[in-house]
């Protein structure tokens, strides 16, 4: 799991390292760390620090660390990769099919947000689509494939997958 951070620290020689120091020896990687020694309230300095840990035990371990050692975690967020997905349908899309897909893609596990742009006539059902978004699971691209291949198929339209 990715873990951002920002902790508040003295001012003091040491604080940063001492800070730091409970990650790795909790099975941490530390990704990233922006010291803002030039933001201070109350005597102390914001940080702002990104890594990942293995597990929820760790991240216990560390935070109990930090508690002990007077490092204020003043806000702790999860950070989750996401897999980019853009699909753009083409063809005779009736307004079932498109009831159909965004009814389908509701239900899809792990799929975070999804944005559909249609363009066509009122009149006609010669349609395109234009469907991005973004999946919080790799396993949930194989998944979002199948949905949207299926759907062309049995709709007789034009799928092109991966525009970027």
């Amino acid at each position: 799991m990715k873990v951002n951070v920002d902790l508040s620290l003295l001012d003091v020689p040491g604080q940063l390292v001492g800070a730091l120091e409970p990650i790795s020896a909790n099975d941490g990687n530390i990704i990233g760390v922006v010291h803002h020694h030039d933001v201070m309230t109350g005597g102390r300095i914001a940080v702002n620090v990104t890594f990942e840990v293995r597990t929820d035990r760790s991240l216990e371990r560390i935070l109990a660390i930090w508690k002990e050692s007077d490092v204020v975690v003043a806000k702790m967020d999860a950070v989750y990769e996401s897999f980019p997905i853009q699909y753009l349908l083409v063809g005779n899309i009736p307004s079932q099919e498109i009831e159909s897909l965004t009814r389908g893609m509701e239900g899809i596990e792990g799929l975070a947000s999804m944005d559909m742009r249609i363009t066509g006539s009122l009149t006609s059902s010669s349609r395109a689509a234009m469907v991005v978004g973004r999946a919080t699971k790799q396993e949930s691209l194989e998944t979002i494939e199948r949905f949207f291949r299926n759907h062309a198929e049995n709709g007789g339209y034009m799928l092109i997958r991966g525009l970027e």
